[in-house]
């Protein structure tokens, strides 16, 4: 589970006191233990968003833990003024920033976070409603790199029931978090009707292992649109441009390659896979009629003139878009 971390210098581990962190600490412990001088330095860091009044005694709480487990220990605090709309997505945001900076400071080379196989169901069912693509309902990946981040999620095939028991083995008690039980949150509500799916067989597992097919389908069409986009390219001096050719490729690797090309030549922010797709199958009949046709996506100027050659370019001076979900 823990195996390749081993040439690791330093490590946080993301600890808030609640059961699959500090079943995630023990694991850890124990793990570190047995390799003795060769393991990472592992470190503790527990974020106080500043949305509860105990939430500084429950950082307290975990610092003690982590010192009885030889781990130093960091409070990261939230401050400023929170959203009234998009709370939980707005903290998750601001969590990952400050445990970015935290690592900086410290030298670590990433984050360990206690994410389970529910939480896996949990985010694959999240993305189904809000209408993700493949990437998206390939869930959470163990290990992953964004905005110089680095994340480890090495439970992901570990129920949160086996955390929370090792938790109580080792006579640690979780603190329980009110906002895991309040309806006003998504995840919330997908978690309450967990037991009236289960009941029609879509349960955990089955979820977790539809993020894995999701992931291998993800992969190997990127690896085509890959392939696609190096047999296809043209020269261009304004942005990017492809043969005819391209066209005879599936609708999804023509989606995947100009997507590729948006994120070479725009600023990330989001675009939505409906937009893009729509985009693909107008060009797409545009291409078998022979006629020309020019949208406009994210702040791209997409055309294609009547000789099938596909071409790219920024709109103007706007930071153009790009679908990262």
């Amino acid at each position: 589970m823990l195996g390749g971390l081993e040439g690791y210098h330093h490590i946080v581990l993301a600890v808030s006191g609640g059961a699959d962190s500090l079943g995630m600490m023990v694991i850890v412990a124990d793990w570190a233990r047995g390799l003795g001088a060769t393991a990472p330095r592992f470190s503790v860091a527990t974020v106080d968003h500043g949305l509860r009044p105990e939430a500084a005694d429950e950082a307290a709480f975990v610092a003690g833990l982590a010192a009885r487990f030889g781990m130093e220990h960091a409070v990261l605090r939230w401050n400023g003024d929170k959203p009234a709309a998009g709370l939980q997505e707005a903290a998750r945001n601001a969590r990952y920033g400050l445990l970015k900076d935290h690592c900086d400071t410290v030298g670590a080379y990433g984050v360990m976070l206690a994410h389970h196989a529910e939480d896996q169901a949990e985010t694959v069912l999240m993305r189904l409603c809000a209408g993700s693509g493949l990437s998206g309902l390939a869930g959470m990946v163990p290990d992953t790199e964004g905005n110089g981040l680095r994340l480890w999620r090495p439970f992901l095939k570990l129920s949160g029931g086996r955390l929370r028991a090792t938790a109580e083995a080792a006579s640690l008690t979780p603190i329980e978090d009110p906002s895991n039980r309040n309806s006003r949150f998504t995840r919330v509500r997908l978690r309450q009707a967990g037991a009236m799916l289960q009941a029609e067989g879509l349960d955990a597992k089955r979820l977790s292992k539809l993020a894995d097919r999701m992931g291998r389908a993800d992969r190997a069409l990127d690896v085509m649109a890959g392939r696609a986009d190096a047999t296809y390219r043209l020269p261009s001096e304004t942005g990017a441009a492809w043969a005819p050719g391209l066209f005879d490729e599936p609708d999804e690797c023509v989606v995947r390659v100009i997507l590729r090309a948006i994120g070479e030549m725009a600023k990330p922010k989001v675009l939505e896979l409906s937009s893009l797709e729509a985009v693909v199958e107008a060009l797409s009949d545009a291409r078998k009629s022979g006629q020309s046709l020019r949208r406009t996506v994210g702040g791209m100027i997409v055309s294609l003139n009547t000789n099938g050659v596909l071409a790219i370019r920024s709109e103007g001076p706007r930071g153009p878009a790009l679908h990262i979900g």
